[in-house]
């Protein structure tokens, strides 16, 4: 099956399972930026090489509208802007009431299974620079 985007999924994050409240389609398998404290999140958000442009008139957007559906990786290397400084080796935090990440030790609350690589050459990361989320096993986090 394939996870849908409740219009709070952005590229680039990770995302969260919403709790079902029915058994029809549209409230099944259903994504979001955020969720209750303590949930794991699904995986990570890839960004799309398509930009979704809802009306002629308005620019892009990194997040995936209500309905459409969400490249979601649960392993791998991918890019991402740095919330702050961050090590190479640190677990990828993710607050699931907030979506926010931060960076810290693995099996810290909010360990994503994640940590963070650096790009080649680089020796330190601050808030905004390229960073790499990276995840080559089974799910830590689960």
């Amino acid at each position: 099956f394939n996870f849908v985007s409740d219009g709070t999924v952005p590229a680039g994050g990770f995302a969260f399972a919403v709790a079902l409240t029915g058994t029809s389609p549209p409230e099944q398998n259903v994504l979001s930026a955020t969720a209750e404290a303590g949930a794991k999140p699904v995986g990570f958000v890839e960004r799309d090489v398509i930009a979704t442009i809802p009306a002629p008139t308005d620019d892009a957007t990194q997040v995936y509208p209500t309905g459409t559906c969400p490249p979601v990786a649960i392993r791998g290397q991918f890019y991402a802007i740095a919330t702050g400084a961050a090590t190479e080796g640190q677990s990828v935090l993710c607050d699931p009431t907030t979506g926010k990440d931060t960076y810290g030790t693995a099996g810290a609350t909010n360990d994503t299974g994640w940590s963070v690589g650096f790009p080649r050459g680089v020796k330190t990361i601050a808030e905004g620079d390229t960073v790499i989320y990276q995840n080559f096993g089974v799910d830590k986090a689960a």
